[in-house]
């Protein structure tokens, strides 16, 4: 049986959505934590890159499955 090839956008794609569930978890402990709300702002940053980041990644899979004649 032939494996297929990694797929670099996809794996991408799941390194931003392992990225994203981290800065998630942060951004829940220091919000819950009296006194770090400025710790969970800087986490909301992150994440805000990181789901922008995302957004260009999925148009970017979305043109690499048409190309492929998905």
């Amino acid at each position: 049986m032939a494996k297929n090839p990694t797929d670099p956008l996809r794996v991408r794609l799941l390194e931003l959505t392992e990225d994203i569930a981290d800065h998630t978890a942060g951004l829940r402990d220091f919000a819950t934590t009296p006194g770090n709300a400025w710790l969970a702002k800087g986490e909301l940053q992150q994440l805000m890159t990181l789901l922008s980041d995302m957004e260009s990644l999925l148009e970017d899979i979305k043109l690499a499955d048409v190309e492929a004649g998905y």
